[in-house]
């Protein structure tokens, strides 16, 4: 795990939650953000949770298909168990259930 500060996670962080807003309003994917829990929500009424854990420097990713945990490692948010990345699980739990391809730098894990 990278050493960061609480700001610069706050700051990398909030890129992230911006990257996937951004993506979702441009494949015309419903997403409601309520400080930093972050919802998209899916035409077919499923939905994916991402949100900031700020105390222990993560992003959180919850879904049907599961719930997983990144930190930010060398220069990219990987999860905690698999070392996958964040880009890559978060794909494939809106793809899993449904929902529109999103175009995610790959650059963000």
């Amino acid at each position: 795990m990278d050493d960061l500060s609480q700001s610069q996670y706050l700051n990398l962080a909030e890129q992230a939650m911006r990257a996937v807003e951004n993506a979702a309003d441009a494949a015309d994917l419903d997403s409601r953000r309520d400080g930093s829990v972050l919802n998209l929500e899916l035409d077919n009424g499923e939905q994916v949770i991402i949100n900031l854990q700020a105390p222990v420097q993560e992003l959180w990713l919850a879904s049907k298909s599961g719930a997983y945990h990144f930190r930010f490692t060398r220069g990219r948010w990987r999860d905690t168990r698999e070392g996958l990345g964040f880009a890559e699980l978060l794909l494939r739990a809106v793809t899993e259930q449904g929902g529109p391809h999103l175009d995610l730098d790959p650059t963000l894990g």
